[in-house]
């Protein structure tokens, strides 16, 4: 019968102190655990994004890179390279400005009926039938214009504005001082086709002497690279691909002609002029209207290309994307805060019940117990 009930007799002071021992180191570390994980949190995030802007960055890099390589396999196409050589064997009779001369006064014809039969020669040459059908297996090329050495107009998919390009910014820098270089120009917008482009120039070579002798210009639609931005890549979080000038190019709801400049840009910008920034790859940024996690990648296609200076970032709001882990971080930090004040409650009431005790028994004792006592 004694063991059916059992007893454990402690008292409340040994009690709080074994809790004060235990629960107050524990809090500590809880504390510390818990701030510990936030951070690793948050950077377990950034590595994330990070990845996925490289991943972005990646496919723009790769997008250009094989559309350089449409646009040489163009140039390199040897119906074209003979016509370019047949238009540069025109201008031997000529000095450089007589040739020019004769240039200019066919560019102020051009778009006049007095240019017609010029224009009509250029579009019906053999040249011209050739960038058409090889145009046609490469559906990203809208069109494509081929210049001589002096910038006149050679061959052509579709009716070019002007007959002379040799003052057009892009044609001079794939001219580059007589050396032949690739460019890619800076975004347009095609009215016809209604979508995004750019020119993309590459030389074109004399064979075995590997001499430029032309340029060829194909306007290349982007749009398969700008769609990649315009769906959210996650729960809350955007992708965006902004230019070196901090304007957005793609993303979720928004439009290039709009011409908006990325709040985060500034901030990113700032942390890539640094090596351990570059390296890191991710940041976090306190910004209006919350702290947000912002993973970045530049896209490289290579240094030559100085329209292509772009960043992708990633990012979303902090409290969004730490949100469904945090919770449990916050409720950790509450049963510690609990922990700790029901000990302190304990305590107190131990404190104020054991002082009523002894005002108790002062008031029981008669009066000659009190001094025989004292």
């Amino acid at each position: 019968m004694a063991l059916d009930r059992l007893e454990v007799k402690v008292s409340i002071q040994r009690l709080l102190l074994g809790l004060t021992l235990v629960i107050v180191p524990l809090s500590v570390l809880g504390l510390y655990l818990t701030q510990r994980s936030d951070r690793a949190l948050d950077r377990a995030t950034g590595q994330q994004f990070k990845t996925m802007a490289d991943m972005l960055s990646r496919e723009v890099s790769v997008f250009f890179a094989d559309r350089v390589q449409d646009a040489k396999l163009l140039a390199s196409d040897p119906v074209v390279v003979d016509a370019v050589q047949a238009a540069s064997r025109g201008y031997q009779n000529f000095n450089d400005e007589a040739a020019n001369k004769r240039i200019d006064d066919l560019n102020q014809k051009w778009n006049t009926p007095a240019g017609a039969p010029v224009m009509r020669g250029v579009l019906d040459s053999k040249a011209s039938e050739s960038l058409r059908q090889r145009s046609e297996h490469l559906p990203r090329i809208i069109h494509a214009t081929v210049t001589d050495d002096h910038g006149a107009v050679v061959a052509a998919t579709g009716r070019p504005t002007a007959y002379s390009q040799s003052k057009n910014e892009d044609w001079q820098a794939v001219y580059a001082d007589g050396k032949g270089a690739v460019d890619v120009g800076k975004i347009l917008f095609d009215d016809t086709a209604k979508t995004y482009y750019v020119d993309v120039g590459v030389p074109v070579f004399e064979p075995g002497s590997n001499r430029w002798i032309g340029v060829l210009t194909a306007a290349v639609n982007i749009s398969d690279a700008l769609t990649r931005f315009e769906q959210p890549v996650g729960d809350g979080a955007r992708a965006l691909l902004v230019s070196d000038d901090g304007i957005v190019i793609s993303g979720p709801g928004i439009d290039f002609a709009k011409q908006l400049k990325s709040d985060a840009y500034t901030v990113v910008n700032d942390s890539l002029g640094t090596v351990q920034g570059r390296q890191t790859g991710y940041l976090t940024a306190d910004m209006s209207p919350a702290p947000r996690i912002i993973g970045f990648s530049e896209v490289w296609v290579g240094p030559q290309y100085k329209n292509l200076n772009w960043i992708v970032l990633v990012g979303q709001e902090e409290r969004q994307a730490l949100g469904p882990v945090r919770s449990m971080g916050l409720f950790a930090i509450f049963m510690v805060v609990l922990a700790l004040a029901m000990l302190v409650l304990l305590t107190v009431y131990y404190s104020l019940h054991r002082k009523q005790r002894f005002e108790d028994i002062d008031e029981a004792l008669p009066e000659h117990g009190r001094a025989a006592s004292a």
